[in-house]
């Protein structure tokens, strides 16, 4: 009878070593969970039974079934975490075959051969450099992507490319971050020129404000905005550099190995996205189980409101944390996105409380330095529904490790204050 190890590696401060062992393990046909160290009791639980890896030291963690968790037979996977928007964690299983079509898929990208249209691929690329954590999908899928390009990579923990003197030239190099990084750098000594050094920067995760999106041309960054999630294997579209350059929003088209669709909904053209890739996620574990994920012919169904465009997708907010206010459905990305890049706003969060006029009663949370006068001015812009009726100033303001922001945490920190 068939067997399989399950293996839970704790991700430390260099992603260089647990790139290493993880690689060493998958080589074994492991199912290996990763994770950050507060999060080990949650995906213990949800992997069990297994060994557990810190560093280079390993236990056991528990005796029980070790069947392959896949029908197909043991199959190298990796288990990472999903979602963290409402704070509800979940744990993704991704075989290991299908990060590596991923990867191959941006080859194709980059090569030009899959892209509709003059692009002006393709885009040689010198390396790639990830600021982004192992336990996340977008920090674990450069590596494998550098692999299926046949170029370096290397790894740049936070001590490093968050200081001046310690980030490593990249000319010609691409890179991968999320928009508060963005952000970070483009407002921090020596970081634009950085910036301007590279040859691509995929930027995803979460929406890019449109002040960032006009900081970033006006500098003549190679950005390229993307959409994905850790059901889809990371990136299934992505906007090239020049079109965004050229003033095009959005995500940009599918990669090869990806479609869309919308699944009509109220309000006009835009609806609920749709995807269909052979690299959709089997399920999510749960006590050591798999839970199948739902699909209807092979199309999965997201959260995302959305609308697909001639020159690619664009999202308009989570359905899953739309606000009703006033009796309008109001997506706080949008108002989030709008705010974002003011002078003195460092943070920008917008959750729903409970109201008798209002249904949803919209709460603006904000950290630095600017005014709620400046706030109010800027948000007036937008219809009634979509304007805050109150500003809290919150100096702990931020996204969680993965990027993400827990909205139902802070909604209950609001209600409690």
């Amino acid at each position: 009878m068939a067997m399989q190890e399950r293996h839970l590696l704790i991700c430390g401060p260099e992603p260089a070593v647990d790139w290493q062992r993880l690689q060493t393990l998958l080589a074994s046909q492991a199912v290996v969970g990763l994770c950050r160290p507060e999060e080990e009791n949650m995906l213990q639980a949800a992997l069990r039974p297994g060994w557990r890896h810190q560093g280079w030291r390993a236990e056991r963690l528990c005796h029980g079934d070790t069947h392959p968790i896949l029908s197909t037979g043991p199959r190298a996977a990796v288990v990472v975490g999903s979602g963290g928007s409402k704070g509800q964690r979940r744990w993704c299983l991704q075989p290991l075959h299908h990060l590596q079509r991923a990867a191959q898929a941006l080859v194709g990208w980059l090569a030009g051969v899959d892209s509709p249209g003059d692009r002006s691929l393709p885009l040689s690329l010198a390396g790639l450099a990830n600021p982004l954590p192992l336990h996340h999908i977008s920090g674990l899928m450069p590596p494998l992507r550098s692999q299926a390009l046949g170029i370096p990579h290397r790894f740049l923990p936070r001590c490093q490319w968050r200081e001046m003197g310690k980030r490593p030239p990249v000319p010609g190099w691409g890179l991968f971050l999320v928009p508060t990084q963005l952000q970070w750098l483009m407002g921090e000594a020596g970081g634009m020129g950085w910036l301007q050094q590279l040859a691509c920067c995929w930027v995803g995760g979460a929406p890019l404000a449109p002040v960032l999106r006009q900081q970033a041309r006006r500098a003549g960054l190679n950005l390229s905005p993307c959409y994905g999630s850790t059901e889809t294997s990371a990136m299934v579209t992505a906007l090239a550099p020049h079109e965004f350059l050229a003033g095009v929003d959005g995500y940009g088209l599918p990669l090869s190995h990806g479609e869309l669709r919308i699944a009509p909904a109220q309000g006009g053209p835009s609806g609920v996205l749709e995807i269909r890739t052979p690299v959709l996620t089997p399920g999510f574990l749960v006590d050591g189980k798999l839970r199948p994920l739902p699909r209807h012919q092979g199309w999965w169904r997201t959260t995302d409101r959305a609308i697909l465009a001639m020159d690619g997708l664009r999202v308009l907010g989570r359905l899953d944390g739309a606000i009703n206010s006033g009796g309008e459905m109001v997506f706080p990305e949008v108002i989030e996105a709008s705010l974002a890049g003011l002078d003195g706003l460092e943070a920008v969060l917008v959750v729903g409380v409970e109201d008798v006029h209002w249904g949803q009663r919209l709460v603006g949370l904000y950290r630095g330095s600017i005014s709620v006068v400046v706030l109010e001015q800027a948000a007036s812009q937008r219809s009634p529904a979509e304007r805050p009726k109150q500003w809290i100033h919150c100096p702990q303001l931020a996204p969680n490790a993965q990027g993400k922001w827990e909205r139902r945490r802070w909604q209950v920190w609001v209600e409690g204050n």
